[in-house]
């Protein structure tokens, strides 16, 4: 089969094709299901987090406490052997760590440097510590730090370690580049980490697309169920009018015959506004294409526009109000200033918020009004308000209400038709001239939608 194009010539087969049960299906997927899904994932892959976080740590700590023993032992036998040196066989007290890296030693008396780093460096050799260390020697007698050094593989000298807060003689080793040893001797539990996060990531970033995709199926199988709802009703109609027109007494009766056409002819050129503005919204699509640019008069439009809607206000026994404010533009822009752009399209931007106004209103009479602003300063734009005081929008809806196909929820109430472009169609409209249009609402008091345009 062909691919079926909704234009206003074949719309009844596209139509037919949505009733007829042609159009695809699309499988349920119950939210049950997903939410079990999402769960289960998360639970797998948060547990699995954890233990390796767990397992991390614990490296850490194995390798911190490896790490000391080893610096502890190298050190107790550097003083063990100075004091075999000197046949000292006075107590000392054993290494202390004051930091995760730095380390004193206590001595009995002062000791030449060198002879420290001799020691130092055969003991560390030893005890399989080729990281680089400071190294410096306090002497209690004149209470300063005889010598300060740096052994490794940079061999430059650097400010000595921290003095210990104690008495006597000390000498102190501190390992400045420890970290960075500590996360290179780490990099496979790292990057087993690294990996474990990619995963989560990966895992909620398709739980996303999945939801959004779920959500998008929803509105399209709304769409077209009210797709499907709008085009019933005029097709029926067209179908009773023409049967009741192949009866004799009917055909034969002028008057009977001109209102049946005139219903035929009603219900097809309502057919073909919902098919033109589903083309519209398709073809438009936030772009400029299609714009037919030119100048016009805001003031004049605004009340064109207005003017045009009075008679459905009317037969609904409402109120449209309009409000202009000459005063607040520049004398040199005139009594009806100059506005660059499609006034086709802006019409129906205008139309379509005017039309929600008097659709929404419930079972009062509607009751509309329009104001129309210009702002100066550096980012001058018009301002055009339209108000009303009819249903309203629920707070939850409220950011919804500008995407393709959403539609308000109105519970039991299926009054108010349409296939949830109008909105869309207005914001669509506003970006491709550089303006916006924003809403503010109060469930069940009314709703006031700002429309602003580059000036």
């Amino acid at each position: 089969m062909g691919r079926n194009y909704i234009t206003p010539d074949n719309s009844y087969c596209v139509v037919k094709n949505l009733c007829c049960g042609n159009a695809p299906k699309l499988a349920p997927v119950s939210r049950y299901r997903i939410r079990l899904l999402i769960l289960t994932g998360l639970i797998s892959i948060g547990g699995t987090l954890v233990l390796q976080f767990t397992w991390l740590q614990q490296a850490i700590d194995l390798q911190e406490r490896e790490f000391s023993d080893r610096v502890v032992t190298a050190m107790t036998e550097v003083v063990d052997r100075i004091q075999s040196m000197r046949s000292d066989s006075a107590l000392v007290e054993p290494v202390r760590q004051a930091t995760s890296n730095y380390f004193v030693a206590n001595l009995n008396d002062t000791l030449h440097p060198f002879l420290l780093e001799a020691l130092l460096r055969e003991s560390f050799e030893r005890a399989a510590l080729n990281t680089d260390f400071e190294y410096a020697i306090y002497d209690c007698f004149n209470d300063s730090i005889l010598y300060g050094g740096r052994l490794g593989e940079t061999g430059d000298a650097s400010s000595p370690p921290p003095r210990f807060d104690r008495d006597g003689h000390y000498f102190g080793i501190r390992f400045p580049e420890r970290s960075g040893d500590m996360i290179m001797s780490l990099d496979r539990w790292l990057v087993a980490s690294l990996l474990q996060l990619l995963v989560l990531g990966t895992f909620v970033y398709a739980v996303v697309i999945v939801l959004r995709q779920k959500r998008l199926s929803e509105v399209r199988e709304d769409f077209i169920n009210n797709m499907t709802h709008e085009f019933k009703t005029p097709i029926a109609s067209i179908e009773s009018g023409a049967q009741l027109l192949q009866r004799e007494e009917v055909g034969s009766d002028p008057a009977s015959r001109t209102k049946y056409l005139d219903l035929i002819l009603s219900e097809n050129r309502r057919m073909r506004r919902q098919v033109e503005k589903v083309m519209e919204i398709a073809t438009l699509d936030g772009k400029q294409k299609g714009m037919n640019k030119e100048e016009f008069g805001v003031r004049s439009w605004v009340e064109g526009s207005v003017a045009a809607f009075q008679p459905s206000i009317d037969l609904r026994g409402g109120t449209l109000s309009l409000d202009i404010d000459a005063a607040s533009w520049p004398d040199d822009l005139g009594d009806d200033p100059l506005f660059n752009g499609d006034r086709t399209y802006l019409d129906g931007a205008l139309s379509n918020l005017l039309d929600n106004a008097l659709r929404y209103a419930g079972d009062a009479a509607p009751a509309v009004s329009v104001t129309l602003t210009w702002a100066g300063g550096e980012a001058a734009h018009w301002r055009l308000e339209v108000s009303d005081q009819g249903l309203g929008i629920p707070t939850e809806h409220q950011k919804r209400i500008f995407e393709r196909f959403h539609r308000v929820p109105t519970g039991n109430r299926h009054d108010v038709k349409g296939f949830g472009l109008g909105l869309h169609y207005v914001r669509t409209i506003m970006e491709a001239h550089g303006g916006a249009v924003a809403c503010t609402s109060v469930f069940g008091k009314g709703s006031t939608f700002t429309l602003t345009l580059p000036s």
